[in-house]
């Protein structure tokens, strides 16, 4: 119907409109009408224009509306003339207007009729409301309403029954008369009052409709709101006023409300109604805004709930009376009592409500809207959102004042009279016995104790079984999806610092609904959050508006209010520990029964189960409830063995809508037993849907047991375990409320503030009914089965699963899930960037792509490519894309002023944008810059924090980006703690040194989207050439909230993703708020054009953006530009350590560190070299879908498709075919050209014009001064703005030079902004009074206000400026005659205020300045003020009650600096306001000073002594190169933890890279070893300083050390480094064994590539990898643990192995665990392998090998030796007979030197050598050693051709048989002793080594023996058929033609080498074939044995394997052993379908 907007398509869903409006209301107090009030509230209204907002069109308003008085007379005249009827009194009929059609609008009066009569009532007459609509909008003229006013009456004599019936009728009406297709809307139906409204701007509404214009239209009020909507489809029924109350603001906690309400529906009751009650039913109709649905529950209230109507306005929207201290205990008692029948609509809002007898308004308990008002000597009250909507002469005004947070102004106009908040509330509060009721009724947990008999009590025992808990090996963690790092990195954190840990850099891990790793429901959940339309909170600092206080169990009949309300149990949060729920499951107290439901199923009903079971759980929780059962505990305790659990989420939320709908949900508490939740995320997923407390009992039990085993400390009792980890999530969920602007618990809960993502619809209409899923997703199947998948492998037969599993959700893991920023990723952008290699780009992306597919929704998406692609040269070139290109908001002090000037200085270059980050930009960067080294950041970023935000940084940028959140931490601020605010940084954020900077939640002047609008005003006003931007971060709604934005004239808007970085935040930020940016950007670029409001503004994609396809989806769905932060900050360097929060960056990006910053090596020409190929790819990716213009892109999705053979089956359950809609389909033809249309901001119409006019002379220097007088409104917004902007173009920070000056007068009420920004040099004086945010980021001028000179009124009880006042403000005065209203000096950074009183939360995170209060202050005064000094006039003595003492002190006016400064300022308060008060003080000055109090911030007391001592502490720290003198305090405390703890030492593993040097001496002494065969490990040194090298570890976030670079096998280094540091032994090994079958081999022989791709190796010395986990697995075979572990069961298979090296023994021992037969088959007389033979003894003890054999064979292995396997017994019969056989056999096969000569004795293969002199030592008796005697080197010139670990062994052999020289040749040049440009870390490095033979060789012959570049040419014969030397000539090595090497031979340095006994060490080409050639099996091109693509282990024959180097090539220990390992698995799932044996990484995860 065209009335209705467009209905739900794409990603737009009407349920998703916001919106915010202006509100106010003039009335007559004594109820006198006149035509007057009338035409004021049109003034009113109209002066409000600019809060409202208007479509697309421009001249259709968003909806304004007035509720007046019924115009009694004028309603009888009229109807006398037109239908000869006489009305009955005023008050014995009603009236209303009704919306309907032309069509069906007969038929709808005539049932409207028939209903009125059915209810005893009478139609007396319609009327159609006469209107004129020529001057409203087109769009408003499509959809206008047919208009009819009805007139009711009826015979019932007493007015309030009358009053019911109407409304009755109303109700009904609403229910059963709307007709599908017929409009139906009742704008109001009362006895005393009657709305017009429409969609309409507030200028239209009095000429549309006639009686307004009437004269004979009398009111004695008149209430009027504009609207201001996010979309441009706002409609006529939509507008306010509604029935009862206009809303100004937001109702966050609205769906938990409606909820609520409609479960109440069960148990509510009334007298009065009787069963009609139910017609009356759901209370809140459907498809109604927030406002709608909290007219209708205001109005049943007041109408059924036998409550006032500001009782019922009380009970909807409570005080903060939790916290409250000052409040009186009556007022309480009745909050807490009125609680516990209802929960707080929460959120910001300005409610002004009328039912035609009282008036009034209240303000939500924070204070987040703005309300003025004036009573006059008239008797007339004027409330509004601004002052100077009302005209009357000063001398008529007896108050001006506001309202405060929670407080309600009322007017009775039958009592004529205001009554005032406090005895309002009193008298309502004395009405009945509360606090007598709240006494005798409510229940605590105490109670509960009490009433249990102390043999009950103290028995903690739950369901009679006790279990024991065994620590971390407890079967159940890995059943409920506990993992290593959830334990160590959320749960440990939570309970020793009592908060959550910290994290940075984002999160790139997949999507639930794309992780392979069995996710608990819960990660389905992303939590919304708060942005421009409501604000969030700080729930740290405004804490005493926060409450987690809540009434649990049966609630009470509301419509009866009486004793029985409070008949619940009061929790004060909802953690309950073990002995509270177990009193709880057994309380009978007052009657009360629990019934706890069994949330478990049989493991063998399978997949289908898992409905059954939620079937079951709901049946009988229906049936408890119905059975008067007052609590139900859903519990999993009984999963085990046999049984698994449902998730609690999924019960929960089954179980409460299933109550809900059967009306039984009021009844009952609902408590969740639960073993799966424990992270603060969990919580408030499971609170979100209707938990009513929560009992995570694994989460306890496994802290004791954490206790008992030492890892947390062993003196916590239980009680101290709960209380910490129940603050922990306290806080935690305080900050997820406060995010989302909500203040209590008690409205969180049920709220279901979550969006789900990849959850299908049939789990989430059985669970989650009513939120929002927009890609469908995982269905029950997948989520029942990936519990039984987590079953399977608690209880199934993992038998090599040392450790609890850990994927690695936080930091990537070998083996875990896939991270985007994966290790090779990382490398290849570094190397592609540093050489600006073009191959290493290609790899790059390949990584990438792999990893975005398994992480990402753009990754389940590709192009659809023509066949034929475009010529590359017709695409746009690139120096045009780049300018789309912009580096996101990274700070100055979250980074480097290194990082952050080297981007800046990149994005420069190419023309694209840099982003100065919230921590401002100093001067000397943006002014007189070389363009090629221009430091100036494009883009400043004005946040919450305003750091540095001047008239000069404003005016110096291209885009003013207004940050509303962050991707990493939507809703929340940031901290900067003091030891990172340095000099440099001090000065950038204009602050002090060492104080640290609060960067409060967005809020403060972005309330609401009105707010937002008035500061993109701001800021344009500032710089008008400047483009305002707004960061929002993806949410369901994002696109709604951006079309308001849109509306509000921004002209840029930035969606960022939920995956972007941050300097630091809880974890819980950061992996759970926030959507992807593919649903955000899509969803945007859908409304804004179906709101044709596409080609206002330009749309920035941010977040995670990588490669050129990643820009290419992001353009296709909707983006124009495209920000970078994280890829351009690793092509500088950054490994994603996720350390920035600790300020140890070991490349010098996140750190203020002065010698960390030292290693930044970045360049600008790194991120140009990067960003050039990135668009080189978007060209090719252009060229192939065959599109030119980057701006063609834009929106094409019919240019994507869904991903076709997507392997992965839960990503193939999702539907993406929102995100895929074209949005011109949505709405054709409208221009989608970003920005192609200006916004309008008529700035030509500003006061500012005229006054640079006046100031010209002063702007070009022909004045000295300017004196200026004018007069000036409230529509007159950010004056002086603009002319500040040309005063700082012309003169910079420094304003106005000395000497000239300019001074403003002025008359009247100032518009918001008054002065913001206002430059050094301007006086304004203004006589009169100012709204909300004068003085915002004043920059060095004065501003004076005072009343006008005739008011009658004392300017100290009279307030005279608004909300917010001077935030921001760097430097300049500020002198104000009267009380400021909230947020008084918010961030005041430097400015100097004088006032007269001021509101709650005054001096809120001050940094610098002075603040001087005259009078009174509200509560919660410098909270986070951590710099400046507040000194207050304590007249009553209640300061201290309402100040936040958390970092400020209290102290007395004395010391005489002070005293002479405070007296100074009342001089000049009295000069320049005339101040009465400071007149009074100066009088008898000094002695007043005594009521004074000194505000005094502890960090800034601390600052000021260290300048003073001119910090000789910080320097002594810098000079050392560790820590700036703050840290060490902080290193003390923990020293003396360290000592309670005992350690031997006291460690620092946080800065230990730092501190502690590496490890030298890893070997004895050259010249003691090279005499003997004993091993070469100095392993007494090793194992003295294992903790301190284990310290040298960074437990880095992406750990390269097990990447593709580092281990083969992916140990876990950096667990077994940390487990080392903590000597937990134990714990190390197993964490070892998990990934390494035999460490005793790999830490001995292995060259450690691990150490090579080390972090730490970049700069500094590697960590000590190898050595460490050397002396770890010796420890444990000393010490006994080692122990032959025989499988519990065979599982009747055979398997043969053939080869015992490292990779055939692996392979062996894997299978063995799993229960397979293993035989192994070896030629030699020793199993071992090149183990055995091929490393010399003195490398690897035989013992050591042998130890190992031992163990295996004692574990059931089978050695066959002596069997050559296919001469001794053909392969083919192994393989017949063995139900497998893997082919272990090496690569023996070495590579020759056919050269002349090469028939000469004395030559052999460097193996022959080494195996026959080992065979000789262990004294062998193999045949093959009669054959071939040993060869020894004694008294021989030995040369050895080759390098390498062999060539090696070789030197130290000989070296130790006695040989007389000993030579070796290498080919390649003499590495460099660091790595070159070709060789960049992480990979291994080519670098100069000196191995344990060259430095023997260097002891004995004191020379080194390699020659390197040398190329053997001939072989010399001594004449006698043996060699004696060689010929041999050196060469040269260069680049040739595409990069090769080639090398070319020197002329003239050919000379002869003597030798007769020469080695070849040339490595191998492969395996020997006579097994190969048996078995038939193909080999590849490089000779070794070919395996199938789809399993690389198997071959092409039926059950034959081939693992290790015969499969690879030759190759490493660590490639062998994992060679094994994974070929055993390969095997296992060959042979049983599915194997439980680790894959990579150690990580066990089901097939």
């Amino acid at each position: 119907m065209e009335w209705e907007g467009p209905p739900k398509q794409g990603l737009y869903d009407p349920q998703n409109e916001h919106e915010a409006c202006g509100v106010g209301f003039v009335v007559a107090i004594d109820g006198k009408r006149s035509h007057k009030i009338v035409r004021d509230a049109e003034v009113l209204a109209k002066r409000m224009e600019h809060r409202g907002a208007c479509a697309c069109d421009n001249d259709t308003g968003d909806g304004a509306g007035v509720l007046t008085a019924i115009p009694h007379q004028f309603y009888c005249a009229q109807l006398r003339d037109s239908h000869q009827i006489d009305l009955p009194p005023f008050g014995r009929y009603a009236t209303g207007i009704f919306f309907l059609d032309k069509l069906h609008h007969q038929d709808i009066e005539a049932k409207f009729l028939v209903l009125a009569e059915s209810l005893g009532l009478k139609v007396l007459c319609w009327r159609t409301v006469p209107t004129k609509n020529s001057s409203i909008g087109q769009v408003a003229r499509n959809s206008e309403p047919y208009m009819r006013q009805v007139f009711v009456t009826g015979d019932i004599e007493d007015e309030t029954q009358l009053s019911r019936q109407i409304f009755v009728l109303r109700k009904r009406a609403s229910h059963e008369l709307v007709v599908p297709g017929a409009r139906f809307y009742i704008c109001s139906l009362s006895l005393r009052t009657i709305v017009y409204k429409g969609l309409l701007t507030s200028n239209q509404l009095w000429e549309y409709f006639k009686d307004l214009s009437n004269p004979a239209f009398t009111t004695y009020l008149a209430l009027v709101h504009t609207r201001f909507s996010t979309n441009t489809f706002p409609s006529w029924e939509r507008a306010h006023p509604l029935r009862v109350l206009a809303h100004n603001g937001e109702i966050n906690t609205l769906r938990g409300n409606v909820n609520l309400m409609k479960a109440r529906e069960g148990v509510m009751k009334s007298d009065i109604f009787g069963d009609d009650l139910k017609k009356l039913y759901p209370v809140v109709e459907p498809n109604l805004s927030d406002s709608g649905s909290a007219d209708c529950v205001l109005e049943f209230l007041a109408q059924a709930g036998g409550r006032s109507l500001p009782e019922a306005v009380m009970t909807m929207v409570p005080e903060a009376w939790q916290n409250d201290h000052t409040m009186h205990p009556d007022k309480r008692d009745y909050y807490q009592w009125a609680s516990s029948a209802m929960e707080p609509w929460d959120g910001p809002a300005l409610v002004s409500f009328t039912d035609g007898r009282y008036i009034g308004a209240i303000l939500d308990r924070n204070g987040l809207r703005p309300s003025r008002f004036y009573v006059t000597s008239e008797n007339i009250l004027v409330m509004a959102s601004e002052v100077g909507v009302y005209d009357v002469e000063p001398e008529k005004v007896v108050l001006k004042s506001r309202l405060k947070p929670g407080r309600m102004l009322l007017v009775d106009t039958v009592q004529k009279r205001m009554i005032q908040d406090v005895e309002l509330k009193m008298e309502i509060a004395r009405s009945r016995p509360h606090s007598e009721w709240l006494r005798d009724k409510m229940i605590t947990m105490e109670d509960i104790y009490k009433s249990l008999s102390p043999a009950e009590n103290g028995s903690t025992v739950s369901n009679g079984e006790s279990r024991p808990i065994s620590g971390l090996s407890d079967k159940r963690l890995g059943l409920f999806g506990y993992t290593i790092e959830s334990i160590h990195m959320l749960l440990l954190p939570m309970i020793q610092n009592k908060k959550e840990a910290l994290g940075s850099m984002g999160n790139d891990a997949p999507l639930a609904c794309l992780s392979r790793f069995q996710p608990l429901p819960y990660e389905y959940f992303k939590q919304l959050f708060a942005q421009v339309t409501n604000p969030p909170i700080d729930p740290f600092r405004e804490k005493i508006v926060m409450s987690l206080l809540c009434p649990i169990g049966p609630a009470p009949n509301i419509l009866q209010p009486g004793a029985e309300f409070v008949h619940r149990l009061f929790l004060p949060q909802p953690v309950l520990s073990l002995p509270d729920l177990d009193a709880l499951k057994r309380t009978s107290y007052r009657g009360w029964k629990t019934q706890v439901l069994d949330c478990t199923y049989e493991a063998s009903s399978g997949a289908s189960g898992l409905v059954a079971a939620l079937n079951a759980v709901c049946a009988a929780a229906e049936s408890a409830a119905r059975a008067r059962c007052q609590l139900l505990v859903l519990s999993d305790r009984a999963a085990g063995p046999t049984r698994v659990p449902v998730s609690s989420l999924l019960a929960l939320g089954a179980v409460h809508h299933h109550l809900i709908e059967t009306r039984q949900r009021m009844k009952v508490g609902l408590i969740v037993e639960t073993a799966e939740a424990r992270e603060v995320h969990h919580m408030c997923v499971l609170l979100g849907y209707g938990a009513d407390a929560i009992c995570p009992y694994l989460a306890f039990e496994l802290a004791f047991a954490l206790r008992n085993d030492n890892i947390l400390d062993p003196n916590l009792t239980d009680d101290d375990i709960y209380s910490a980890y129940q603050k922990a999530i306290e806080t935690g969920l305080a900050k997820v409320m406060a995010k989302m602007g909500i203040s209590t618990l008690q409205s969180y809960k049920s709220a279901q503030i979550f969006e789900a993502v990849g959850l299908s619809e049939e789990v989430i209409d059985k669970c989650f009914k009513g939120t929002q899923s927009r890609i469908g997703g995982v269905n029950f199947e997948i989520l029942s089965n990936e519990t039984l998948d987590r079953h399977a492998m608690t209880y199934g037969d993992c038998v090599d699963s040392l450790v609890l599993r850990n994927p690695g959700n936080y930091h990537w893991r070998a083996g875990g899930e896939k991270h985007v920023n994966d290790p090779t990723s990382i490398a290849n952008l570094q190397e592609a960037a540093l050489g600006n290699s073009k191959s290493a780009y290609d790899r790059f992306r390949e990584s990438t792509l792999e990893s975005v597919r398994a992480c990402t929704l753009r990754g389940q998406l590709e192009l659809v490519r023509l066949d034929e692609p475009i010529p590359i040269s017709e695409v746009e070139p690139a120096s045009e894309i780049v300018k789309r290109f912009a580096t996101g908001a990274m700070s100055f002090g979250s980074i480097s002023l290194e990082a952050h000037t080297t981007l800046a200085i990149a994005m420069n270059r190419i023309g694209g944008k840099s982003n100065t980050g919230e921590g401002g930009e100093n001067a000397d960067r943006y002014l007189n810059q070389d363009p090629d080294y221009s430091k100036r950041s494009a883009i400043k970023q004005v946040a919450s924090g305003r750091f540095g935000v001047t008239a000069s940084y404003l005016a110096h940028a291209d885009d003013l980006q207004i940050k509303m959140a962050q991707g990493a931490k939507p809703g929340e601020g940031g901290e900067l703690p003091g030891y990172k605010v340095t000099a440099d940084i001090a000065r950038t954020r204009c602050s002090v040194p060492g104080v640290g900077l609060i960067s409060p939640p967005p809020h403060h002047d972005i309330y609401s989207i009105e707010d937002l609008a008035e500061l993109i005003y701001d800021l344009k006003c500032a710089n008008p050439k400047a483009r305002i931007s707004v960061k929002l971060v993806s949410e369901v709604g994002v696109g709604v909230v951006a079309s308001g934005v849109a509306k509000g004239k921004a002209e840029h808007i930035v969606i960022s993703g939920h995956d972007g970085g941050t300097g630091a935040s809880s974890w819980t930020g950061i992996k759970s708020a926030g959507l992807p940016w593919e649903l955000g950007v899509a969803e945007t670029h859908q409304v804004l054009v179906l709101n044709d409001l596409r080609s206002r503004v330009v749309v920035q994609a941010d977040g995670q953006i990588r490669t050129g396809f990643d820009v290419m989806v992001a353009a296709l769905l909707g983006a124009d530009e495209f920000g970078f932060s994280t890829a351009p900050l690793i092509a500088l360097g950054c490994t994603m350590m996720r350390k920035c929060h600790l300020n140890t960056c070991p490349v010098g990006i996140a750190t203020q560190d002065p010698v960390l910053r030292k290693k930044f090596a970045g360049k600008p020409e790194h991120v140009v070299n990067y960003v050039f190929m990135l668009v080189e790819e978007i060209r090719q990716h252009m060229a192939e879908v065959g599109v030119r213009r980057f701006q063609d892109l834009i929106g094409r999705t019919d240019l994507l498709k869904v991903r076709e053979n997507n392997d992965n089956p839960k990503a193939r359950l999702l539907n993406l075919s929102l995100i895929l809609k074209n949005a011109l389909h949505m709405r054709p033809g409208v221009n989608i050209i970003g920005g192609s249309k200006a916004q309008d901001f008529q700035l030509e119409k500003r006061l500012d014009n005229q006054l640079i006019e006046q100031c010209s002379g002063i702007l070009d220097g022909t004045q000295a001064h300017a004196d200026i007088k004018m007069k000036i409104t409230n529509e007159d917004r950010a004056f002086t703005s603009t002319l500040s902007y040309r005063i700082a173009m012309e003169y910079g920070d420094d304003g106005l030079p000395d000497g000239k000056t300019v001074n403003i007068s002025l008359t009247g009420s100032a518009g918001q902004s008054f002065c913001a920004f206002l430059s050094k040099g301007i006086t304004v004086t203004l006589e009169g009074d100012a709204n909300d945010y004068v003085g915002k980021g004043l920059s060095g001028g004065t501003v004076v206000i005072y009343p006008p000179r005739d008011s009658p009124f004392e300017s100290h009880l009279n307030v005279i400026v608004g909300n917010v006042c001077l935030y921001g403000a760097t430097s300049g005065r500020a002198y104000f005659r009267g009380i400021a209203s909230e947020r008084f000096c918010v961030r005041n950074s430097g400015c100097t205020a004088v006032v007269e009183g001021v509101g709650d939360h005054a001096c809120e995170y001050m940094t610098a300045g002075a603040a001087l209060v005259l009078g009174l202050t509200g509560r919660n005064f410098a909270a986070g003020m951590s710099g400046g000094i507040a000194y207050v006039y304590d007249i009553d003595g209640s300061f201290k009650g309402k100040c936040n003492p958390e970092m400020v002190e209290l102290l007395p006016l004395e010391l005489e600096d002070d005293l002479k400064y405070v007296q100074k300022l009342l001089e000049e308060f009295v000069e320049y306001t005339g101040s009465l008060i400071a007149v009074e003080l100066l009088k008898t000055w000094p002695e007043p000073a005594k009521k004074f109090v000194k505000v005094f911030p502890y960090e800034y007391q601390r600052a000021l002594k260290q300048m003073a001592l001119k910090q000789p502490a910080a320097q002594k720290g810098d000079t050392n190169g560790h820590q700036n003198g703050v840290l060490d305090i902080e290193e003390t405390v923990k020293d003396v933890e360290f000592e309670k703890k005992n350690l031997e030492k006291i460690l620092d593993k946080t800065r230990g890279f730092m501190k502690y040097g590496r490890e030298t001496a890893l070997y004895r002494s050259a010249e003691s070893r090279l005499r003997d065969w004993e091993e070469i490990y100095a392993g007494g040194a090793v194992r003295r300083s294992v903790r301190v090298q284990a310290a040298r570890c960074m437990d880095c976030g992406v750990p390269f050390c097990q990447s593709a670079h580092g281990c083969p096998l992916g140990n876990l280094i950096p667990k077994w480094n940390d487990l080392i540091y903590r000597a937990d032994w134990a714990q190390a090994l197993a964490q070892l064994l998990q990934t390494n079958n035999f460490p005793e081999f790999t830490g001995r022989v292995c060259p450690a590539p691990c150490e090579g791709a080390c972090v730490l190796a970049i700069s500094e010395p590697a960590v000590t990898i190898k050595n460490i986990e050397c002396a770890i697995i010796d420890h444990a075979f000393e010490a006994g643990w080692l122990k032959p572990e025989v499988p519990s069961h065979r599982n009747g298979h055979t398997v043969a192995v053939v080869g015992s090296g490292p990779a055939g023994l692996a392979c062996a021992h894997q299978l063995n665990k799993a229960g397979y037969t293993v035989t192994v088959f070896e030629r030699n007389d020793r199993a071992g392998g090149l183990l055995q033979y091929g490393i010399p003894t003195m490398k690897l003890s035989k013992e050591v090998v042998a130890r190992r054999i031992k163990l295996m064979q004692a574990e059931g292995i089978v050695f066959k030796c002596n069997v050559d396997v296919g001469k001794d017994i053909s392969a083919n019969e192994l393989a017949s007979e063995y139900d497998a056989l893997v082919l272990c056999l090496g690569a023996t096969w070495p590579r020759d030197l056919p050269l002349k000569g090469r028939q000469l004795n004395g030559i052999h293969y460097a193996m022959e050598f080494l195996e026959t002199w080992q065979k000789k030592q262990a004294g062998s008796t193999h045949p093959h050693m009669k054959d071939n005697p040993e060869l020894n080197a004694k008294d021989k010139d030995v040369l050895i051709i080759g390098g390498g670990d062999t060539g090696c062994d070789c030197i130290a052999t000989s070296l130790r048989q006695g040989a007389k020289t000993i030579t070796t040749f290498e080919i390649l040049p003499e590495p460099k002793k660091t790595r070159g440009l070709d060789n960049p870390w992480p990979q291994w490095p080519r670098v100069f080594r000196v191995d344990y033979g060259h430095e023997e060789v260097k002891v004995k012959f004191g020379n080194d023996p390699r020659r390197f570049s040398t190329l053997t040419k001939e072989f010399l014969d001594d004449g006698e058929g043996n060699v004696c030397g060689v010929l041999a000539v050196e060469v040269e090595w260069s680049r040739g033609a595409g990069g090769r090497w080639d090398m070319r031979e020197v002329a003239g340095s050919q000379r002869e080498y003597r030798a007769d006994l020469v080695l070849l060490a040339m490595g191998f080409l492969g395996p020997e074939r006579y097994v190969a050639n048996q078995l038939d099996l193909p080999l590849d091109a490089r000779s070794n044995i070919e395996t199938l693509k789809s399993d690389i282990y198997k071959t092409n024959a039926k059950n034959v394997f081939a693992a290790g180097d015969c499969r690879r090539g030759q190759s490493l220990v660590v490639w062998a052993i994992s060679e094994g390992r994974q070929a055993a698995r390969s095997v296992d799932i060959f042979l049983s379908g599915r194997s439980s044996l680790p894959g990579p990484g150690g990580v066990i995860h089901e097939n």
